[in-house]
């Protein structure tokens, strides 16, 4: 078993090393994304109001204008307003090509218009294709490639990361056999401490890389995503979907729809950190769809709500309370994946984890190639004395 686990270990390393590198630095790189994104752009997400009552313009006005902004060619996909005061409101435009390849090709176009919500100014329109952190995001996700293509890559990438993972935890495990190989030794060779560097930080982190990993097939594998909804509501039956539409009768869609719909938001979720409008289908039955995130830092403390178009009545509200289990899991993967779940501190510990997890293929690549340099001159010395005998 420990020669099978060798093998395994050693080729798998050798063939995706470079993806399993890739994919774990382009992590580390997101992990505080949001810290990072927030203090580049400050002039664009901030504005100077330092009236506490001072009272947003109509969302149908800002919308207006942020679209003007942008031009008609690039119709606003959602709005985002905001509770903090001095954050300024953003309307993004994005349009995905699915016979696109390339990441190029995939993503026609993406753009965000910042608008101060009281003057109704359009501080700035950011070209977000291009923007560094969203192309670390979506190197993570698909390798700069569509979907379709580069995902399962990304997919079999992971399978391989955490299948390394086990068999590199069997083969090192530092209590088996009387071993003491769960602290580097600092004061070592340059080659013993490149292989403590690989299998204590490998060790101390595992548990994390498996979480991260975890999560990652979630996303990568839609049967996994379907396994954990089984086990977590010990049932296959998948979630009842509620019939909701529009109640046509011969009336015209407004744009005053979305200031109505929003203050309805508001005032049933006061203390939402921010909501995302979304436009109504041009179907004549179509819904405005509503997404209420109430903490800053975690997506899954979340309301999906839907309104009707032409009157604004909520017809259909869900909360994560109102989730099964399996639908809870789901929902919290991506702060779990991200570490945001548990705050600073859970960020902190996945920057860590995917660090490490990038340097394993390194230091590992570095262990093989010292064994197999060594072994070759060891070859090298016998055939001369044996040539000299």
């Amino acid at each position: 078993m420990g020669q099978l686990f060798r093998k395994i270990h050693l080729w798998l390393g050798l063939t995706s090393g470079v993806l399993i590198f890739l994919t774990c630095i382009s992590g580390a790189f997101y992990a505080f994304k949001e810290e990072l994104f927030q203090a580049i752009h400050h002039d664009q997400l901030y504005n100077a109001n330092t009236n506490e009552m001072a009272q947003a313009l109509p969302l149908n006005e800002l919308w207006a204008n942020a679209q003007h902004s942008l031009g008609e060619e690039y119709p606003i996909s959602y709005g985002t307003c905001y509770k903090d005061k001095n954050r300024n409101w953003s309307f993004k435009a994005y349009h995905y090509d699915s016979e696109g390849v390339t990441y190029n090709q995939w993503l026609k176009y993406d753009y965000i218009a910042y608008v101060n919500p009281y003057s109704g100014e359009v501080v700035d329109v950011m070209n977000h294709k291009w923007e560094f952190f969203h192309l670390v995001k979506m190197f993570h996700w698909s390798f700069l490639l569509n979907t379709e293509y580069g995902q399962p890559i990304v997919a079999f990438t992971v399978v391989v990361f955490l299948i390394s993972l086990l068999t590199g935890l069997y083969l090192w495990w530092p209590f088996r056999k009387g071993k003491k190989g769960y602290a580097i030794n600092t004061r070592s060779s340059r080659k013993v401490l490149n292989y403590d560097l690989h299998n204590v930080l490998g060790f101390y982190m595992l548990p994390v890389n498996i979480i991260l990993s975890l999560t990652g097939m979630v996303w990568a594998f839609k049967w996994f995503m379907m396994l954990v909804y089984a086990v977590a509501n010990l049932s296959t039956t998948p979630p009842e979907k509620a019939t909701i539409a529009s109640s046509f009768n011969d009336q015209q869609f407004r744009p005053q729809t979305y200031s109505a719909v929003y203050q309805q938001v508001r005032k049933k979720h006061p203390e939402a950190y921010s909501v995302n409008v979304y436009p109504a289908s041009t179907d004549s039955t179509g819904l405005i769809s509503v997404f209420v995130k109430n903490e800053p830092s975690v997506y899954f403390q979340a309301y999906q709500e839907q309104y009707d178009k032409y009157s604004g009545e909520l017809l259909h509200s869900k909360g994560f309370e109102d989730l099964s289990r399996g639908e809870k899991l789901i929902a919290m993967n991506y702060d779990i994946h991200t570490g945001a779940i548990l705050g600073k501190t859970g960020k902190i510990l996945a920057f860590i984890a995917a660090l490490i997890g990038a340097s394993l293929p390194v230091t590992g690549f570095i262990i093989w190639y010292k064994k197999r340099r060594k072994s070759k001159q060891q070859r090298l010395r016998l055939s001369t004395r044996l040539s000299n005998s």
